[in-house]
């Protein structure tokens, strides 16, 4: 199995109105893209975890091997970029991506 789950997280949410984008807010005790995160880890279907992150919200925090935080880019489509550049390095066979903003 070498499929990758690469989750952007690095998106301002411009239209959301608010200091911090979405994904960053708590809701249910978890910062939404850890929604995401929780999923995917359960479910078995990835070797690797990609999370593409805006530095100035990330919470760093010690997180299974499998998971490589990496920086987004200006754009959505530069963030993907970014996130297929690393499942490439990794060598992975599918990739998945997902917008971390949307945890269900």
């Amino acid at each position: 199995m070498s499929n990758c789950f690469i989750l952007l997280a690095a998106g301002q949410s411009k239209r959301f109105k608010s200091k911090k984008p979405k994904q960053y807010m708590l809701y249910k005790n978890k910062l939404i893209y850890e929604h995401s995160v929780d999923k995917v880890l359960k479910s078995g279907l990835f070797k690797h975890i990609i999370i593409v992150v805006d530095n100035n919200y990330f919470i760093k925090k010690k997180y299974p091997r499998k998971i490589k935080i990496i920086k987004g880019g200006k754009e959505r489509s530069d963030s993907s970029l970014l996130g297929l550049e690393c499942a490439k390095k990794l060598k992975v066979k599918n990739g998945l991506i997902h917008d971390a903003a949307r945890p269900n």
